[in-house]
Protein backbone atom coordinates (compact mmCIF):
# COMPACT_ATOMS: atom_id res chain seq x y z
CA UNK A 1 0.00 0.00 0.00
CA UNK A 2 1.13 3.13 -0.97
CA UNK A 3 0.95 7.01 0.45
CA UNK A 4 2.00 9.71 -2.04
CA UNK A 5 2.46 13.10 -0.89
CA UNK A 6 3.74 16.45 -2.60
CA UNK A 7 6.62 17.88 -0.39
CA UNK A 8 4.38 21.31 0.12
CA UNK A 9 1.68 18.71 1.85
CA UNK A 10 4.39 16.86 3.68
CA UNK A 11 5.75 20.47 5.14
CA UNK A 12 1.55 21.06 5.69
CA UNK A 13 1.28 17.94 8.04
CA UNK A 14 4.17 17.78 9.84
CA UNK A 15 3.85 21.34 11.16
CA UNK A 16 0.72 19.77 12.40
CA UNK A 17 2.50 16.38 13.55
CA UNK A 18 4.69 18.28 15.70
CA UNK A 19 1.77 19.77 17.46
CA UNK A 20 -0.03 16.91 18.56
CA UNK A 21 0.20 13.32 19.85
CA UNK A 22 -1.78 10.13 19.65
CA UNK A 23 -4.48 9.99 22.49
CA UNK A 24 -5.69 6.93 21.45
CA UNK A 25 -6.99 4.86 18.25
CA UNK A 26 -9.53 2.60 18.49
CA UNK A 27 -11.57 0.09 15.86
CA UNK A 28 -14.90 1.73 15.14
CA UNK A 29 -16.46 -0.69 12.93
CA UNK A 30 -15.89 -3.78 11.05
CA UNK A 31 -17.34 -6.69 8.87
CA UNK A 32 -15.94 -9.86 7.23
CA UNK A 33 -17.10 -12.08 5.11
CA UNK A 34 -15.99 -15.44 3.89
CA UNK A 35 -17.12 -16.08 0.40
CA UNK A 36 -15.56 -19.21 -1.33
CA UNK A 37 -12.86 -21.50 0.50
CA UNK A 38 -8.98 -22.07 -0.29
CA UNK A 39 -9.44 -25.86 -1.67
CA UNK A 40 -12.15 -24.57 -4.33
CA UNK A 41 -11.15 -21.53 -5.93
CA UNK A 42 -7.75 -21.28 -8.20
CA UNK A 43 -4.88 -20.08 -6.62
CA UNK A 44 -2.37 -17.75 -6.54
CA UNK A 45 -4.74 -15.57 -4.57
CA UNK A 46 -4.28 -11.62 -5.22
CA UNK A 47 -4.97 -8.65 -2.50
CA UNK A 48 -7.26 -6.18 -3.59
CA UNK A 49 -6.45 -2.89 -0.54
CA UNK A 50 -8.31 0.70 -0.58
CA UNK A 51 -9.02 3.39 2.21
CA UNK A 52 -10.12 6.57 2.70
CA UNK A 53 -9.69 8.93 5.73
CA UNK A 54 -12.23 11.70 7.41
CA UNK A 55 -11.23 14.37 9.34
CA UNK A 56 -13.59 15.71 12.26
CA UNK A 57 -13.76 19.22 13.73
CA UNK A 58 -11.22 19.77 16.67
CA UNK A 59 -13.57 19.74 19.73
CA UNK A 60 -11.52 20.39 23.09
CA UNK A 61 -8.11 20.22 21.68
CA UNK A 62 -8.64 17.09 20.16
CA UNK A 63 -8.62 16.02 15.95
CA UNK A 64 -10.37 13.07 15.85
CA UNK A 65 -9.99 11.04 12.32
CA UNK A 66 -11.80 8.38 10.59
CA UNK A 67 -9.47 5.59 8.32
CA UNK A 68 -11.48 2.83 6.76
CA UNK A 69 -9.86 0.46 5.00
CA UNK A 70 -11.18 -2.65 2.63
CA UNK A 71 -9.13 -5.72 2.24
CA UNK A 72 -10.35 -8.49 -0.54
CA UNK A 73 -8.94 -11.64 -1.92
CA UNK A 74 -9.41 -12.90 -5.11
CA UNK A 75 -8.08 -16.33 -6.86
CA UNK A 76 -6.85 -16.52 -10.45
CA UNK A 77 -9.50 -17.64 -12.41
CA UNK A 78 -11.48 -15.27 -15.08
CA UNK A 79 -13.41 -13.84 -14.09
CA UNK A 80 -12.02 -14.21 -10.44
CA UNK A 81 -13.93 -15.14 -7.63
CA UNK A 82 -13.68 -13.34 -4.03
CA UNK A 83 -11.93 -15.20 -1.52
CA UNK A 84 -12.92 -12.93 1.58
CA UNK A 85 -13.72 -9.43 2.58
CA UNK A 86 -12.78 -7.16 5.10
CA UNK A 87 -13.39 -4.14 5.76
CA UNK A 88 -12.82 -1.82 8.96
CA UNK A 89 -12.45 1.44 10.22
CA UNK A 90 -10.38 3.05 13.28
CA UNK A 91 -10.95 6.23 14.87
CA UNK A 92 -7.74 8.38 15.92
CA UNK A 93 -7.44 10.96 18.43
CA UNK A 94 -4.46 13.37 18.11
CA UNK A 95 -4.74 15.80 20.78
CA UNK A 96 -3.13 19.00 19.96
CA UNK A 97 -0.20 20.13 22.72
CA UNK A 98 -0.56 23.70 22.01
CA UNK A 99 -3.81 25.14 22.70
CA UNK A 100 -3.27 28.41 20.66
CA UNK A 101 -2.61 26.37 17.31
CA UNK A 102 -5.18 26.25 15.05
CA UNK A 103 -4.37 24.25 12.19
CA UNK A 104 -5.28 25.15 8.34
CA UNK A 105 -7.90 23.14 6.43
CA UNK A 106 -4.36 21.93 3.91
CA UNK A 107 -2.64 20.71 6.93
CA UNK A 108 -5.73 18.65 8.59
CA UNK A 109 -6.00 17.54 5.05
CA UNK A 110 -2.55 16.68 4.71
CA UNK A 111 -2.40 14.93 7.49
CA UNK A 112 -5.05 12.98 7.76
CA UNK A 113 -4.44 11.04 3.84
CA UNK A 114 -0.68 10.67 5.38
CA UNK A 115 -0.37 10.65 8.87
CA UNK A 116 -3.37 8.98 10.23
CA UNK A 117 -3.29 6.29 7.62
CA UNK A 118 0.60 5.55 8.91
CA UNK A 119 -0.48 5.81 12.38
CA UNK A 120 -3.70 3.07 11.73
CA UNK A 121 -1.94 1.06 9.24
CA UNK A 122 -0.78 -1.50 11.10
CA UNK A 123 -3.79 -1.99 13.33
CA UNK A 124 -5.76 -2.78 9.77
CA UNK A 125 -3.47 -5.35 9.20
CA UNK A 126 -3.10 -7.37 11.83
CA UNK A 127 -7.24 -7.21 12.14
CA UNK A 128 -7.18 -8.33 8.48
CA UNK A 129 -4.82 -10.90 9.55
CA UNK A 130 -6.28 -12.05 12.69
CA UNK A 131 -9.80 -12.45 10.78
CA UNK A 132 -8.85 -14.72 8.23
CA UNK A 133 -6.91 -16.91 10.50
CA UNK A 134 -10.23 -17.36 11.80
CA UNK A 135 -12.25 -17.72 8.69
CA UNK A 136 -9.50 -20.63 8.53
CA UNK A 137 -8.25 -19.60 5.84
CA UNK A 138 -3.67 -19.23 5.44
CA UNK A 139 -3.28 -15.13 5.73
CA UNK A 140 -2.33 -13.68 3.28
CA UNK A 141 0.72 -11.08 3.05
CA UNK A 142 -0.56 -8.08 3.58
CA UNK A 143 1.66 -5.22 2.32
CA UNK A 144 3.79 -3.02 4.32
CA UNK A 145 2.58 0.67 3.88
CA UNK A 146 5.42 2.03 1.78
CA UNK A 147 5.64 6.51 1.42
CA UNK A 148 6.37 7.66 -1.75
CA UNK A 149 7.12 11.28 -3.06
CA UNK A 150 4.00 12.16 -5.75
CA UNK A 151 5.16 12.74 -9.02
CA UNK A 152 5.63 16.46 -9.70
CA UNK A 153 3.29 16.81 -12.67
CA UNK A 154 4.39 17.05 -16.21
CA UNK A 155 4.89 20.62 -17.80
CA UNK A 156 2.92 21.15 -20.70
CA UNK A 157 4.38 21.52 -23.85
CA UNK A 158 4.30 25.45 -25.17
CA UNK A 159 2.90 25.66 -28.74
CA UNK A 160 6.30 26.69 -29.71
CA UNK A 161 7.94 23.99 -29.22
CA UNK A 162 9.21 21.47 -31.72
CA UNK A 163 7.65 18.68 -31.12
CA UNK A 164 3.96 20.49 -31.34
CA UNK A 165 5.21 21.51 -35.02
CA UNK A 166 5.86 18.40 -36.89
CA UNK A 167 7.55 19.30 -40.31
CA UNK A 168 5.65 18.33 -43.23
CA UNK A 169 6.20 15.17 -45.35
CA UNK A 170 6.84 16.98 -48.54
CA UNK A 171 9.21 19.01 -46.58
CA UNK A 172 11.07 15.32 -45.06
CA UNK A 173 11.31 14.33 -48.59
CA UNK A 174 13.51 17.04 -49.82
CA UNK A 175 17.51 16.77 -49.91
CA UNK A 176 20.29 18.98 -50.26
Amino acid sequence: MIISQTSEEIAAAQILQQKCEVRNIILRQCHVSLEGSEQSLTKPFSVKLSHNSTANAILDDVLSIEVRYQIQSYDASEPASLLFNVECSFQIDYEIKDTSFRPTPEAIAAFKDGNAIFNSWAFAREFAHSMTMRMGLHPPPIPLLRIVPKAKPKIAKTPASPENHPVPEKELAKTD
